[in-house]
């Protein structure tokens, strides 16, 4: 079976070998490069990457500007931002710009885990626990992809161990999710969910 090779471009040490260590107790992932340094990462990153974590905040170059040269020489390699920023436009021009995925260096690892499955396959992972005024400067709707994903998936009758299972997240978090949608919508209830989502035109 494919690992999915990882690169992690990160310049706090204590940080990057923790994710290090995180990321290889998974079975289909490796971190095959690391970087601490603008600089150090344009010289080790290559075609054979998967995926790359990067730290927006770089000690000497933008983690953007640094995104966006990859994404050039290497188009097929997905980014995920990994950053303390969560402001909603940074992160809406972090996306325009080259990132796949955004994830708060605060979030449990089960969170990173998921954007680097997401972005692999094609998809964009927005961190779902930002806060309801961030995710108002992300889209008009206010929910990110993977919630929108959620109601979509309840409202085709899916149960909610087969959606964690194909939005690759836990069920705990599937549940934590589902209550800040709730809590969005204003409702207390899936079928209420389902009802309000479909009468804003956030699913069909």
């Amino acid at each position: 079976m494919h690992k999915i090779r990882i690169m992690l471009i990160e310049d706090h040490n204590v940080f990057r070998e923790g994710l290090k260590k995180l990321i290889e107790l998974e079975e289909g992932m490796i971190v095959a490069a690391e970087a601490g340094s603008y600089k150090e990462a344009l010289e080790k990153v290559s075609g054979e990457i998967d995926v790359i974590l990067l730290d927006i905040n770089l000690p000497d170059g933008d983690g953007l500007d640094l995104c966006a040269i990859i994404k050039n020489k290497f188009p097929l390699i997905k980014h995920v931002a990994l950053t303390t920023y969560d402001d909603g436009v940074f992160i809406k021009k972090a996306l325009e710009c080259c990132v796949n995925g955004f994830v708060p260096k605060y979030a449990f690892f089960d969170e990173i885990r998921s954007a680097i499955l997401m972005t692999h396959r094609g998809g964009t992972y927005i961190y779902p626990g930002l806060s309801t005024n961030t995710l108002l400067n992300l889209s008009d709707s206010g929910f990110s992809q993977i919630e929108l994903n959620m109601l979509r998936f309840l409202a085709e009758g899916k149960n909610q161990k087969e959606i964690a299972d194909q939005l690759f997240i836990s069920l705990s978090t599937f549940r934590r999710r589902l209550n800040g949608i709730c809590s969005k919508l204003k409702v207390n209830t899936v079928e209420e969910a389902i009802t309000v989502s479909v009468k804003k035109g956030l699913i069909k």
